[in-house]
């Protein structure tokens, strides 16, 4: 019975610890904290519209150029 209490209480303990840290630096705990929000929102409105490489990268079929005679 000692036991089952011992492991309550520090699941319990732990538990805290967890939230606490959520709450506090939610970065370590991999949750997208108000911080990075507004750094993510800045670097969105810093980075021009057309970002696509697809568009200046030559596209080649080399299906089309083994099938031709």
């Amino acid at each position: 019975m000692n036991l089952i209490i011992a492991m309550s209480i520090f699941f319990v303990i732990i538990t805290m610890i967890f939230v606490a840290i959520a709450v506090f630096l939610p970065e370590w705990m991999g949750i997208t904290g108000k911080k990075a929000k507004k750094i993510i929102e800045e670097q969105q409105s810093t980075i021009p519209e057309e970002t696509s490489t697809s568009d200046k990268v030559p596209q080649t079929n080399k299906n089309n150029e083994q099938n031709k005679p």
